[in-house]
C-alpha cells in the first residue's frame, strides 16, 4: 500500500469521525447512528485492507 493510498484510507475514516465529533454536542443518538454505522464500516474496511497488505508482504499485525 503506497503512502497516498494509506492517507486516503485514513481520510475515509477520519472524515466521518470529525463530522460526528463536531455534531455531537447538538445532536442526539438517533441523528448520530448513521454516522456511527458508517464509521464502523469504514474502520472495518480499512483494517481489512491493511491486513491484506500485511499478508501480501508476509508480515503480521502487532497486537
Amino acid at each position: 500500500m503506497t503512502t497516498s493510498t494509506m492517507r486516503l484510507a485514513m481520510a475515509a475514516v477520519a472524515a466521518p469521525a470529525a463530522l460526528t465529533a463536531f455534531a455531537a454536542p447538538a445532536a442526539n443518538a438517533v441523528e448520530l447512528a448513521p454516522y456511527a454505522h458508517q464509521l464502523d464500516h469504514d474502520v472495518a474496511d480499512t483494517e481489512a485492507e491493511v491486513g491484506a497488505v500485511l499478508d501480501d508482504l508476509g508480515l503480521e499485525a502487532a497486537e
